[in-house]
């Protein structure tokens, strides 16, 4: 049995799949070194998970496609981890 992921604002830019804020912050600090700053991490809302974003390829070129992190979550599978952002 599986456990359902949530999308979670770690920082300004990176979001992270998880079961809980708890692990969000222990993925988080073991991919960045630094545990997140309040007020993260933050659960998203239906609203920011349905939100219309522009899609990128592998390379980070726009589609020209919209996508949402709901969808990022549903191809993200079921381990947790990094869910999108950019370190730039």
């Amino acid at each position: 049995m599986s456990t359902e992921l949530k999308a979670f604002q770690c920082d300004e830019t990176e979001l992270f799949a998880a079961v809980s804020a708890e692990q969000a912050a222990e993925l988080y600090e073991d991919w960045t070194g630094e545990a997140p700053e309040a007020p993260y991490p933050a659960e998203l809302t239906d609203a920011q998970l349905d939100e219309p974003i522009p899609d990128f390829d592998e390379d980070e070129n726009p589609t020209g496609e919209m996508t949402s992190v709901r969808q990022f979550l549903a191809e993200h599978g079921d381990e947790p981890g990094w869910l999108a952002g950019s370190m730039g």
